[in-house]
């Protein structure tokens, strides 16, 4: 296409609706397929989301918010945005697991309730200690840390040696 012409709507389709679609497809796959199951059917929803640490709000917020990285992700590909929201994304996950794991402890408490059959009066109380798992899901967020500046490092030199001419962005 020369300089000089101006873009249709057909072009800036071609250009845009492949990144829209991929975004899509991968915002979906970060939590749609979790976020789906676990609200549509009540009976493995509701009680499984009562037992999160956090309210079912809560963790839905949770959700979206990582599934808007996703997407923000996918649509700036080929930026040097796309290695800032990720790196963004990782500090952000370990920062809400530590906090919604209380640092690794987490204690579920369970009363009578018709979902259970807990005789009436009696309350069961669970406390998992998983730190040290917790601790490996936070070295292997530094290393994506570390990944996605390394990679963006890389991202700049390779745009350093491109002629200084941009590329035209839809």
């Amino acid at each position: 296409m020369a300089e000089n012409e101006e873009k249709t709507l057909k072009d800036w389709l071609k250009i845009i609706l492949p990144r829209v679609l991929r975004a899509a497809f991968w915002g979906f796959i970060m939590g749609g397929e979790l976020f789906i199951p676990l609200s549509l059917i009540p009976s493995m929803g509701g009680g499984l989301l009562d037992t999160i640490p956090i309210g079912q709000t809560d963790f839905t917020i949770f959700l979206f918010i990582f599934i808007g990285f996703e997407v923000a992700i996918q649509l700036l590909r080929g930026t040097i945005f796309r290695y800032v929201l990720a790196v963004t994304r990782a500090l952000i996950s370990m920062v809400l697991l530590v906090f919604i794991t209380s640092g690794g402890i987490i204690s579920f408490v369970f009363s009578s309730s018709p979902q259970l059959p807990i005789p009436p009066g009696v309350v069961l109380q669970f406390t998992v200690d998983f730190r040290v798992i917790l601790g490996a899901f936070l070295a292997l967020s530094v290393l994506s840390i570390i990944k996605n500046l390394i990679q963006a490092v890389d991202f700049v030199s390779e745009k350093a040696e491109e002629p200084v001419i941009p590329p035209e962005l839809p």
